[in-house]
């Protein structure tokens, strides 16, 4: 994506209170980033908020470098997934080059994804029942297929509308496959995803599972098929990827022992396996962010809401605080 398509995409595109009743009912990622104080000059005052998604910006804090590192401060703690909420202690010219010299400070309020995403290439009658079982169950899902009027047809489960996301795409035609220009940088698949290959045309399987299986960004790679099938595929896949890289790609797909081949069989085995693997990764996630080596991101100061933490900043923008020599500063 070009700079100019990811500043378009990045443009503000309705009030800080319209985005953020739209992402908490969506249940998307996103951070509240407000002004709560101001010491000396700034872009904005107290009480200016911002809503962050990964993807878009909603209002602002006054632009500029200010607004750039909070940005980068909420999308990066997005991104690991924390949530709760961090003060960000900014000197606009020690930390952001600005010209004003003020101080700020930003609460970031932070709303990870409250539900799993899931990308799905197929829109097949395994693919519609994948949906129909898995919408309703709060996953996001972002379903793709390279035939338009199949994927527009295929119904959606009323009251998860807003949950699935349809896009046609077919890897063969929309994206360089070459190893100069890999796939895999712009395929439409967000990191964190699941993701299910099940098309109706095993060339765009293998397409698909070669360009995404380099990615380590991805909670899973399934694709559909038989052991013979994976047999066939793997040692294709081979000639062009590495074999931990072939091991991330789960062929066949669903939980053992339900044999029927039904459309809704095939579909409850995958969703339960899908429903495993998830679970499995919200423990991995919930056991390395209470661990003791856990590194979230350091604020930039080094300062959370914590009593101590709290009474430094306050000491710090206090009115007789602004006028300690540098030495005194450093000396706290």
């Amino acid at each position: 994506m070009s700079a100019i398509k990811r500043a378009i995409k990045s443009a503000a595109t309705s009030r800080w209170y319209q985005a953020l009743a739209e992402a908490q009912a969506a249940l998307t990622a996103h951070a509240l980033a407000t002004v709560v104080t101001v010491a000396g000059s700034a872009p904005r005052g107290a009480g200016s908020k911002m809503l962050i998604t990964p993807d878009t910006l909603h209002d602002s804090l006054g632009g500029g470098r200010l607004e750039q590192l909070v940005v980068e401060r909420a999308r990066a703690m997005l991104a690991q997934g924390q949530s709760g909420c961090h003060l960000e202690e900014i000197a606009l010219g020690q930390h952001a080059q600005q010209c004003c010299g003020g101080h700020v400070q930003v609460l970031i309020e932070l709303y990870p994804a409250l539900a799993p995403r899931l990308t799905l290439f197929g829109a097949g009658h395994v693919g519609q029942a994948i949906v129909h079982l898995l919408a309703p169950l709060d996953w996001q899902i972002d379903w793709r297929d390279s035939r338009a009027e199949q994927l527009e047809s295929a119904t959606i489960p009323a009251g998860s509308e807003g949950r699935v996301q349809r896009q046609t795409f077919n890897i063969l035609t929309d994206l360089p496959l070459s190893k100069a220009a890999p796939a895999s940088d712009s395929l439409p698949v967000r990191a964190g995803s699941h993701v299910l290959v099940l098309t109706h045309d095993h060339v765009e399987d293998q397409a698909l599972v070669a360009a995404l299986a380099p990615r380590d960004d991805l909670a899973s790679l399934g694709l559909i098929g038989s052991s013979s099938k994976w047999a066939r595929f793997r040692q294709r896949l081979r000639g062009d990827l590495d074999e931990h890289e072939v091991a991330r790609i789960r062929c066949p797909i669903g939980v053992p022992g339900i044999p029927g081949k039904r459309p809704e069989e095939i579909a409850i085995a995958v969703v339960a396996e899908l429903l495993q693997l998830q679970a499995s990764r919200a423990a991995q996630q919930t056991d390395d962010a209470n661990s003791p080596t856990s590194s979230h991101p350091p604020s930039l100061d080094g300062n959370g809401l914590t009593r101590k933490g709290a009474r430094q900043l306050r000491a710090r923008l206090a009115p007789d605080a602004m006028h300690q020599t540098e030495p005194t500063r450093k000396a706290e």
